[in-house]
């Protein structure tokens, strides 16, 4: 059984066409690494796998995995959600405080996923944190360091928002260090029949 197989097997991938398994091998490639990877392609590709497979094949994997999706937080929450807050920081705050999301994967890994959707005063924090390793929290006038792997995922063209200014292109090339194209179900043909087997056979 090849490595390829037995992701496949492990995360529930279906298909075994070429493109599909270029793909899962580019991201076997670069797990050992530390390296950032920004996984594009259209809606419903199935990019949420890989950071998956990134992190569960890196040296990472008995960290903690921590997913966020830029679209469905809240932009008036988003600071206090990745960062954490202390006491205090805000009426109705936990009166403890709160560790961010960030400080949570010290460690191992985190995944953006729908990144195209952080608002710009975000993306600022976002990219001065990934830059000194370290931020503040909401209220907090000492950095927590932190130590994680970032993948992010955008079914949007990072490169045509970064021209209407609607996305950072300093955050665009430090998210972009490797990039993976998820290629859609139109041009992976041969994925086609065993994808339809197994919905037949699951409903």
């Amino acid at each position: 059984m090849t490595e390829i197989t037995t992701v496949k097997q492990r995360f529930g991938i279906i298909g075994n066409s070429p493109l599909l398994d270029r793909a899962l091998e580019v991201a076997l490639r670069v797990a050992p690494t530390d390296l950032t990877v920004l996984v594009t392609g259209e809606s419903g590709v199935g990019k949420e796998f890989f950071p998956q497979i990134i992190h569960a094949y890196s040296a990472r994997k008995h960290n903690k995995y921590i997913a966020v999706n830029c679209g469905a937080i809240p932009e008036q929450l988003m600071e206090s959600e990745l960062f954490g807050y202390e006491r205090g920081a805000f009426s109705g705050a936990n009166p403890k405080g709160k560790t961010g999301l960030l400080e949570a994967a010290h460690g191992g890994t985190v995944f953006f996923d729908e990144i195209g959707e952080l608002p710009l005063p975000m993306q600022v924090k976002l990219l001065e944190a990934l830059d000194k390793h370290a931020f503040l929290r909401v209220g907090g006038t000492k950095p927590v360091s932190v130590d994680v792997r970032i993948v992010a995922a955008t079914n949007r063209d990072l490169e045509e928002m970064v021209r209407q200014h609607l996305f950072r292109e300093d955050l665009y090339y430090r998210l972009n260090v490797f990039p993976l194209l998820i290629d859609p179900l139109r041009d992976r043909r041969e994925d086609i029949i065993p994808l339809a087997n197994h919905f037949v056979h699951k409903y």
